[in-house]
């Protein structure tokens, strides 16, 4: 059996991305549908606050943000390899930019030219996660988001005239965090009129869709957190772990997303990476957590 669990829902971009990172490694996974709308009782119990999608849990183990989850597909498969170390920065320079720049371009005018056929509470639960993202307030915003996401789409074209993939003849990190945007952007009618004008960005956008989004069987939610129930979260820590004087080990630590989906993570620090952060906390259901999100995008508070 899969121990790799992916809690994600059909419609969301980001969990399109790691469906997709995880065929192209081959994976075999359960998927286990969550709510698209806050709240997500049998989500908080695992993460202890935060409620983006996806989540991916590793027995005890949750591992937040997709950022993190491809770091640690990759060392834990190393083959076949998503990027070549060669392009490794550069992967992850646009990873971040496609995940936070181009996704704010792309979310707010494809959100409201679907708007007919998202219930109201869709946009009462985006306005807690982002304030002042309405389906009313939206509106005015829309032509400013619009036209830079359409000077997106023109850039990324232009590159893919010179090669089949945005970092040369190889599929990479680059790409998938790219595709889930434009991906989700093709449903309203601009971004798609946009494409049928750029042959070259809808030949890649129509070539990853084309790929494999790993081999998944459906888990229920509760089966999902019986596993984490009937595990035990292994503490020790990783030999690249470091010390970090700012996260000491055994530091009460709150985290917190520094864009949207504010909600809060406390627990007491196990180890840290460079970009890794893990938290122990203990859920009253459930019992004992570990929690890994990335430091970056992540205001982290110690407690004095």
């Amino acid at each position: 059996m899969s121990d790799f669990i992916l809690h994600q829902y059909e419609l969301s971009p980001f969990s399109e991305k790691m469906r997709k990172v995880l065929g192209v490694k081959g994976l075999t996974y359960h998927s286990v549908d969550q709510p698209n709308i806050a709240p997500k009782p049998a989500l908080t119990p695992l993460t202890g606050g935060y409620r983006r999608i996806p989540v991916l849990q590793i027995g005890a183990h949750v591992y937040c943000d997709t950022a993190l989850m491809v770091r640690e597909l990759e060392r834990r498969f190393p083959e076949p390899c998503l990027t070549p170390p060669a392009l490794l920065g550069a992967a992850e320079i646009i990873a971040d930019w496609a995940d936070h720049r181009l996704f704010s371009m792309a979310a707010m005018p494809t959100v409201v030219a679907l708007a007919e056929i998202l219930p109201p509470e869709f946009f009462e639960d985006r306005a807690k996660m982002s304030p002042g993202f309405s389906a009313e307030g939206a509106g005015a915003m829309v032509p400013h988001f619009e036209s830079q996401m359409l000077l997106a789409m023109s850039t990324l074209d232009a590159q893919l005239q010179k090669a089949p993939f945005l970092l040369g003849e190889q599929l990479t990190l680059a790409d998938l965090s790219v595709y889930h945007v434009v991906n989700f952007a093709a449903a309203a009618p601009v971004f798609a009129n946009s494409l049928a004008a750029r042959p070259a960005l809808n030949d890649w956008l129509e070539k990853i869709r084309a790929m494999d989004s790993g081999n998944a069987t459906s888990m229920s939610q509760e089966a999902a957190l019986d596993i984490a129930r009937a595990a035990q979260p292994d503490k020790a820590s990783p030999p690249d772990a470091i010390e970090d004087a700012q996260l000491p080990v055994g530091a009460s630590l709150t985290i917190q997303a520094d864009d949207y989906g504010q909600e809060v993570t406390q627990g007491e620090i196990v180890w840290t990476r460079e970009n890794e952060v893990v938290v122990h906390r203990h859920d009253s259901d459930i019992g004992d957590i570990l929690v890994h999100y990335p430091k970056q995008g992540y205001r982290l508070a110690v407690a004095s």
